[in-house]
């Protein structure tokens, strides 16, 4: 049975808790993702995520309570850690991949985080399912 390590992306790009929202953005821009984990910088414990919705509805907030000539001021000195979600499902690296499709399924998932204990692994994506699929259709 495959499991959910055989398929996540280990090559992470990550965040620290003091990481500004504008980094975040930037980061998702350049690298064309759309969720980033966040770790504990001193332990390198996984502490959360910020998707790419979250981090736009956030965006939205501010433009509308600061207007947009303030917008990237107030983006600089805004944490992830105020923004990010901290009670997003992980799963560990050898969950089925049966189980983490009922997952996304289930909840409407975008993405897991597999954390092994308290540390980051890797993540996996509804577009890594997709691959997988396409995978299967190939064979």
């Amino acid at each position: 049975m495959k499991v959910v390590d055989d398929i996540m992306v280990k090559d992470l790009i990550i965040l620290n808790q003091s990481d500004s929202i504008y980094q975040a953005r930037m980061l998702m821009k350049e690298k064309n993702i759309r969720h980033l984990p966040v770790i504990d910088s001193d332990t390198g414990d996984y502490l959360g995520v910020v998707s790419q919705a979250r981090l736009l509805n956030y965006t939205f907030k501010i433009i509308e309570k600061f207007g947009l000539a303030s917008f990237e001021k107030r983006e600089q000195r805004t944490s992830v850690n105020e923004i990010m979600s901290k009670d997003s499902p992980v799963v560990a690296p050898g969950t089925g991949l049966r189980e983490v499709a009922d997952m996304f399924l289930a909840d409407k998932l975008s993405c897991l985080l597999v954390v092994d204990g308290s540390k980051l692994k890797g993540i996996v994506s509804s577009v890594d399912f997709v691959k997988l699929a396409r995978q299967f259709l190939d064979d």
